[in-house]
């Protein structure tokens, strides 16, 4: 009913377990892991969280990945007798019974061994997936485990991941079953998401469907987390019913007024007498009338900025002491050492979308690239040379400094903002009329915007461009060139300040670009069938880092060998394992090689 008020392309809040709109916290990432160990392992995974925290939704992302050499036996309806599990993983993997009741236990077992005997040998592997496992009996959780009995000398024949409710656990915990608890060779418990990844979350989908990923304002998304506690499902119930409740009322800025009612429609609390649904049917045709003959007041355009003040019961934070820091020339600043690096969340929707890139074809020229012998390789922008850490006993401590009010237009805070990061780059951006993002290619970088939380930032460990909204939910920008025990170095304008990660909670709400140094003849993402002189150093550098040889007959072909070795790559790291090299397995691929590159932190690992 909103969605093209909005400009929304589909609902973004639906709790359909819809696996594009899947966010990737650092518990959904860790719980995604372990999903797919269960896929390359023997034995059982055991998968458990609240209600509505998102076990299904990564399930469906898991199936999307779906290696071509594994059998998914996926059942959905755990209530079933011994007798009723063995017919339904027969009918899953395609093993043709008899359809009476002739058949006993031990025949229905003898007929998955034979098939899974069959399937061994032909290289493929068999996985059982069970979801809503709290409720199978002990019965048959325990005919269950005796099925990964089926096994050869040398492997288990199959593979079980069960994922349920906390009430899993407990079931697990009972003596007669204590057996197939031994057995669990991985377990993980998925908790709700932070109030930094809850943010995060809606600006995600937000930005998937399509809309303006502001739409919620800060006391709307406070009040998002303080209802839901962070739990997806109950995010998106309230969120969809707050959205259609600034429909009804002509807003396109939703803040915590709108989530308070919102949430006493979809919680089952005592509603206020105007219920939406009725009410946003009879105003579907009258908006439309009145968009047509009377256009919409300019301060009601989507993306406008909302003047209402938050609501009485939105709890502010109190103000903290920023450390502000002498201005320091860019040469003399000391470029952070490496550090582990894991995926951004997938999927994410581009924050600047510049009108052009240039042709990456022609980086060469630039020197980014260079041929030895017909091989392509990689000359690597250096950050500046190491000079020592700035003088601490300049800091100046500075309590309630406004930041919402930066003093500074959007557009030169921007530029300014990306000066900072390409400085860390060795590139000089000063006093250009370029766009940011379209002169990243000539000093041999791309742009890559995304929403997300700290978190990401901190597994991308390259400097960042925040997006921040000022007073009036304008918005301006800052660049983020360190980050020590959550403790980051902050350019805004021509300031420089250390702050804690958590004060800026109130201005910055997930949006962000990092800059990243391009691979050989870059052209974008690569996939299975794409032809192109960039996969000859990708093969390259998948075969230097496995110790093995990619075969193929054709170097510039991203055949089904390189298709496996980059998936396999994808998995080691934690990425998204899909296949497509984009930017995000760009990124890994130059950490794991150990490409010189601006870090935000320090090494970890030594």
């Amino acid at each position: 009913m909103y969605e093209s008020y909005f400009n929304f392309t589909q609902t973004p809040f639906s709790i359909a377990p819809d696996p594009t709109f899947l966010y990737l916290s650092d518990g959904h990432r860790e719980a995604l892991a372990h999903l797919l160990y269960g896929f390359s392992h023997g034995g059982f995974v055991l998968l458990t969280g609240e209600v509505g925290t998102g076990k299904t939704t990564l399930l469906r992302n898991l199936i999307k990945q779906t290696p071509q050499s594994l059998d998914v036996a996926f059942i959905l309806n755990p209530r079933l007798t011994v007798k009723e599990l063995l017919e339904t993983l027969c009918d899953e993997l395609g093993i043709p019974y008899l359809q009476d009741d002739s058949l006993s236990v031990k025949q229905y077992i003898d007929l998955l061994n034979r098939h899974l005997l069959k399937s061994h040998k032909m290289g493929r592997d068999t996985v059982v997936i069970i979801d809503e496992a709290q409720n199978l009996s002990p019965a048959v959780l325990e005919q269950i485990r005796l099925l990964t009995n089926l096994e050869t000398d040398k492997r288990k024949l199959l593979r079980i991941i069960l994922l349920g409710q906390p009430e899993l656990g407990e079931l697990l915990a009972r003596k007669e079953l204590r057996q197939l608890a031994q057995r669990i060779t991985a377990r993980y418990h998925l908790g709700a998401l932070t109030r930094e990844d809850t943010y995060a979350y809606v600006i995600h989908r937000l930005s998937r469907a399509g809309g303006n990923p502001h739409t919620f304002n800060r006391g709307g998304l406070w009040r998002l987390y303080r209802i839901s506690k962070g739990t997806p499902r109950i995010i998106n119930l309230v969120a969809d019913r707050a959205l259609l409740g600034a429909y009804v009322e002509g807003k396109h800025r939703v803040g915590a007024r709108l989530v308070n009612r919102a949430a006493r429609e979809v919680l089952g609390k005592p509603a206020q007498p105007v219920r939406w649904i009725a009410t946003g049917i009879l105003a579907a045709c009258a908006a439309g009338v009145a968009w047509a003959f009377f256009g919409l007041p300019e301060n009601s355009a989507p993306g406008a900025g909302s003047t209402a003040a938050p609501a009485a019961n939105v709890e502010t934070q109190p103000d903290t002491e920023w450390r502000k820091v002498e201005r320091i020339n860019p040469e003399q600043q000391n470029p952070a050492d490496a550090m582990n690096n894991s995926q951004a969340a997938p999927g994410q929707k581009r924050f600047e979308e510049p009108a052009s890139f240039g042709n990456p074809e022609d980086a060469s020229a630039d020197g980014v690239e260079s041929e030895i012998s017909g091989v392509p390789t990689l000359t690597v922008l250096r950050p500046g040379p190491e000079k020592p850490a700035p003088d601490t006993s300049k800091l100046i401590k500075q309590p309630s400094i406004n930041f919402r009010r930066p003093g500074i237009s959007s557009e030169r805070s921007k530029r300014l903002a990306y000066a900072r990061v390409f400085e860390q780059w060795g590139a000089d951006y000063s006093d250009r009329d370029t766009i940011p993002c379209n002169f990243a290619p000539s000093a041999g970088l791309q742009c890559l915007g995304q929403t997300g939380s700290w978190s990401d930032i901190r597994a991308l460990n390259l400097p960042v461009v925040l997006e921040l909204l000022n007073e009036n939910n304008e918005p301006f920008y800052g660049a983020v060139t360190a980050l020590k025990d959550d403790i980051i170095t902050l350019h805004l304008g021509d300031d420089v300040y250390q702050v804690p990660s958590a004060d800026l909670r109130d201005i910055w709400f997930g949006g962000f670009v990092v800059l990243w140094q391009m691979p050989p003849y870059y052209k974008g993402a690569l996939k299975r069938g794409d032809q192109h002189r960039s996969i000859v150093w990708l093969r390259q550098q998948l075969e230097s880092l496995s110790s093995k040889p990619i075969p193929g007959s054709d170097e510039t072909l991203f055949d089904a060998e390189l298709y496996r070795a980059v998936l396999d790559f994808q998995s080691e790291e934690q990425l998204l394992a899909d296949g497509v090299v984009g930017p995000a397995t760009w990124i890994r691929l130059a950490s794991r090689l150990a490409l010189p590159s601006p870090k935000l932190a320090a090494s970890t690992d030594g």
